[in-house]
């Protein structure tokens, strides 16, 4: 060294140039790896020049998101199809109704083969008339089925609230399912592990064989809780191709990264009140539309003790018991005595009025029993999850202590092992444990309006 220094010392233009020969091959090198992550940049920019995807991916997401699900659902779903052909049927009676507010024109044309004596005219006769009339109770209909036609469009809105809740519970257990299914294969790995390091140990004659045949079990054991967990995701999957209106034998793609925020953004539970819920849940505002309709009943049988209008037009022409011509009248017909069924239609109506202000007010407080139920729920679900949360971390900060008495020596390989599955057993609960707070909040979203009225990708 004190060589080399004395002739660097000696020879300050060959160490020079050294010291450009080493820049210049260094630069080199960094400009090659410039140009490289350059075309590599390009050569990936495009989709179509990338290829295929590389297999060491841990998940391939699809493009149906939850925002996507509710969006085919609204269009492709028969259920839905099913609550939006029932407002149109609404809509033809009423129109039905209108149309009674004119009288009804009939025409009957007759052929006799055979007439009595003495019967003026020909075999063919004629007749105009104009009955059905009364605009009392056409009124009353057109109101009605107008209350009829909100209520169906109410009850679409409320199919809709509920298969949007459906669909959010079916895709976010997916999404739990997802993860279940790839912690559990971590720990079938960890136990595969163990058998392997039993496996080594007997061929030393240092294992114990009923241990290892135990952890042979656990292997089997786990390998049939993931073929479970795959069934129920295939269940719960082939659940969401159906309520969407997804064809059952095609690839569904999913992504349910993220899926509690895909879901519920937009909607702060600890904001909702039962005073909001009363104003907003549509089976309420059903209950308090068929009052209305049941009002308008009551209303009609009342107008049913006024005389009834009567307006005629005719035109007879050969007729056989009656003289031809045209005749125009306005009156009015009244039922003298019916044994009081018009009297007792009134208070058959009124009560019926009672039954349903009686269930709407059940109703109310079934609401309300469900909200502080849910209410309770989430003032629970913290606790429940931080404990949880806190159990995952012990079992983290056991795994280190774990691997640092393995590494020392005074830890045997199988005790780590158990270490890390009991790691990975806590953070499954503690991701587990969100599934009823998500829940709640999906619930207490549907019964104040719908996750469709707070979720601005999925408004409707």
């Amino acid at each position: 060294m004190i060589t080399l220094v004395k002739r660097a010392a000696l020879h300050p233009l060959t160490l020079r140039g050294r010291l450009r020969r080493k820049w210049a091959y260094s630069g080199a090198f960094c400009c090659a790896l410039g140009l490289a992550l350059l075309f590599g940049l390009f050569w990936g920019a495009g989709p179509s020049l990338a290829g295929p995807a590389p297999t060491h991916q841990p998940h391939a997401y699809g493009y149906f998101d939850f925002p996507t699900c509710v969006r085919y659902a609204l269009v492709h779903s028969e259920r839905m199809l099913k609550s939006r052909i029932e407002i149109q049927v609404k809509s033809v009676d009423l129109k039905d109704a209108h149309s009674e507010l004119l009288p009804t024109l009939q025409l009957i044309v007759r052929y006799y083969f055979a007439r009595a004596t003495g019967a003026s005219g020909g075999p063919v006769n004629v007749q105009i008339l104009m009955t059905d009339w009364n605009p009392y109770v056409a009124l009353l209909k057109i109101r009605a089925q107008g209350t009829l036609v909100d209520i169906a469009k109410d009850i679409h809105f409320e199919k809709i609230s509920a298969d949007v809740a459906q669909i959010a519970k079916l895709f976010y257990t997916i999404h739990l399912l997802e993860k279940n299914i790839r912690a559990n294969r971590q720990i079938l790995a960890l136990y595969r592990n163990k058998v392997t390091y039993g496996k080594s140990r007997d061929e030393q004659g240092a294992a114990d064989p009923i241990e290892l045949k135990t952890w042979e079990a656990l292997v089997r054991s786990e390998n049939v809780k993931i073929k479970r967990f795959e069934r129920d995701m295939a269940d719960k999957v082939a659940q969401l191709k159906v309520l969407i209106g997804y064809h059952p034998d095609h690839y569904l793609p999913l992504d349910t990264r993220d899926a509690p925020n895909q879901i519920l953004t937009g909607f702060n539970g600890h904001l909702v009140t039962f005073t909001d819920i009363q104003g907003s849940n549509l089976k309420l505002a059903v209950a308090a539309k068929k009052e209305q309709v049941q009002g308008t009943r009551i209303m009609g049988s009342y107008v049913a003790l006024l005389p009834r209008p009567v307006f005629v037009l005719e035109d007879l022409q050969n007729q056989v018991d009656r003289t031809s011509g045209f005749n125009l009248a306005l009156g009015l017909d009244y039922t003298l005595w019916d044994g009081f069924k018009r009297v007792r239609d009134i208070k058959r109506q009124k009560l019926e009025g009672q039954k349903l202000n009686l269930d709407r007010r059940l109703l109310s407080q079934k609401l309300y029993v469900e909200y502080q139920k849910l209410r309770g729920e989430l003032a629970g679900s913290p606790e429940r999850e931080a404990t949880l949360r806190e159990q995952a971390s012990l079992a983290a900060l056991r795994e280190e202590r774990a691997l640092s008495e393995y590494k020392a020596g005074r830890l045997t390989h199988d005790v780590y092992v158990d270490r890390r599955v009991d790691t990975a057993l806590a953070q499954i609960d503690a991701v587990n444990s969100v599934k009823e707070r998500v829940f709640a909040l999906i619930d207490l979203a549907t019964i104040a309006g719908g996750l469709n009225r707070y979720n601005a990708a999925i408004r409707h």
